[in-house]
């Protein structure tokens, strides 16, 4: 026997707004999770469209050291080094992930050009803009703290990120033009660079990955030429 639904006697102005809100929600619940909605089992976005970033994420089960080295405006940034970085932070792997996984919180750097870049690309990828944080690659239920970058608004200095094996990942933003100093210290587990480094930076980095057998992922456009860092990549290509 058939029936009504209830939401089909409310009044029409009073089913709009019901409409209206659940939309809402739904869009909310989405922005603050969208980390879940990359890389589909079917469809145009399907992963099976995207082979290149598949053997990316492959090679990082045996290459201590990775590069996304590309034009501009292709996703390297976003779908790529931040999605990434995203499930070693949280530990949240897909069932089909390729990759090298941690089973326990991780101590995650990454960085870019200078300051401004890095809050308005980086962090912006990860955390969500300054008025919205929680609606970038990090679902917002596992931004347990941030830290803000002192001298200049609307950065993060750190983020604890909630693991799904228990306890919080730190993840933190550095830049390049603060020079190697900057970069020193602490050991990490994985470091991510965004843009082309100097190589000085590049050497510190891998200095911090050494006790602890762990890795680098650099996304960047070529733009400064044949340069030592772009050549660790492609040795094929040094002159005899």
């Amino acid at each position: 026997m058939m029936t009504n639904s209830p939401l089909s006697s409310l009044p029409p102005e009073q089913l709009a707004a019901f409409i209206k809100k659940a939309a809402a929600t739904l869009a909310k619940r989405k922005a603050e999770n969208y980390l879940a909605f990359y890389y589909p089992d079917e469809g145009p976005l399907s992963r099976q469209f995207y082979p290149k970033h598949m053997a990316f994420f492959a090679a990082g089960k045996v290459h201590r050291e990775r590069a996304v080295i590309a034009a501009n405006r292709v996703g390297k940034t976003e779908t790529i080094g931040g999605y990434e970085t995203t499930l070693h932070l949280t530990g949240e792997y897909p069932s089909w992930w390729p990759g090298r996984t941690w089973e326990r919180p991780i101590n995650l750097l990454c960085g870019g050009d200078n300051a401004s870049t890095t809050r308005d690309i980086i962090v912006r990828k990860l955390l969500g803009p300054p008025e919205a944080r929680g609606t970038g690659l990090i679902p917002k239920r596992c931004i347990e703290d941030l830290r803000p970058y002192t001298g200049v608004p609307g950065h993060i200095d750190y983020a604890m990120i909630r693991n799904d094996s228990g306890g919080f990942s730190t993840l933190q933003f550095r830049s390049y033009d603060q020079g190697r100093i900057a970069w020193q210290g602490t050991e990490r587990d994985v470091i991510w660079l965004d843009e082309e480094p100097p190589m000085e930076i590049y050497t510190e980095a891998l200095l911090r990955l050494m006790t602890t057998q762990g890795m680098l992922m650099a996304t960047f456009t070529p733009l400064k030429g044949m340069t030592d860092v772009a050549m660790q990549f492609m040795p094929h290509l040094a002159p005899t």
